[in-house]
């Protein structure tokens, strides 16, 4: 058994931390026996934390993860959702340190946080979207976006999942970066319009457990230093399948 933090976000912060970037996540930890531990794992990290839960009775959520390294499969227990109401952010304190030049959004908190990024977008923040699902509140969300990165199973509120359908729908909506995952098969991706493939490489996966995550993280590292789409996601993917021939997300470390 191996016990860290989890969850879109903070795996990608912690890719992003590791690749040598400075990460800030905007998250809810609150208390419980779960707090502690990960609290000190961002810090020895070096991921700073805006806490969302300050004051309120939220405490830190198990999920459980089953990885079946035979096949590379794995199963993941949720636990129930929260209904503790948790504080909104509406603008970036300078006590946070610099602007940001890139955010990365994965749908959750939305609500506490969607004033911030309207904010960091006036500032000129560049937003980008781990779509692993709709969730509320994405259809406000998409107006702010430069990139949207989604799973083949986001699906456009009620409609099917179709990667050209969900990459038609984010250029309706102005966004100029657009890829979709689909697991071992190419992603597929739009640059301004211009359509392109990569594909993923072929390798003995042990566990597939957060490897988006791990893609995402590193795709904003790259695209923050260099502002190139293409190139960023090329990198990122790389990683993200190296991640895969270990377990935990930081596979990719060990097979550099």
């Amino acid at each position: 058994m191996h016990i860290a933090p989890g969850g879109p976000a903070t795996n990608a912060a912690i890719t992003h931390a590791l690749l040598g970037g400075n990460a800030v996540l905007v998250t809810a930890i609150g208390g419980g026996p779960w707090a502690g531990p990960v609290r000190d794992e961002l810090r020895q990290l070096g991921v700073g934390v805006i806490e969302l839960a300050k004051g309120t009775s939220y405490e830190t959520p198990m999920t459980a993860v089953l990885a079946n390294q035979a096949n590379a499969t794995r199963t993941i227990v949720n636990p129930p959702v929260c209904d503790v109401e948790l504080g909104r952010v509406h603008a970036w304190d300078a006590a946070w340190g610099d602007v940001p030049n890139l955010v990365l959004a994965d749908g959750f908190h939305i609500l506490s946080i969607l004033p911030l990024l309207q904010d960091l977008r006036k500032l000129g923040t560049q937003i980008c979207l781990d779509g692993g699902s709709w969730k509320a509140g994405t259809e406000e969300l998409a107006t702010l976006l430069s990139v949207a990165i989604c799973s083949e199973r986001f699906a456009v509120s009620g409609r099917s999942a179709d990667p050209d359908a969900t990459i038609g729908w984010f250029a309706e909506k102005g966004v100029a970066h657009i890829a979709i995952t689909r697991g071992a098969k190419p992603i597929l991706a739009s640059d301004r319009g211009r359509r392109f493939e990569i594909e993923i490489a072929k390798i003995d996966a042990v566990d597939t457990t957060g490897a988006g995550d791990v893609l995402h993280g590193a795709f904003c590292y790259h695209f923050a230093r260099t502002g190139e789409f293409e190139s960023s996601l090329r990198l990122a993917a790389e990683i993200a399948t190296r991640s895969c021939r270990d377990a935990g997300i930081r596979g990719w470390e060990l097979n550099r």
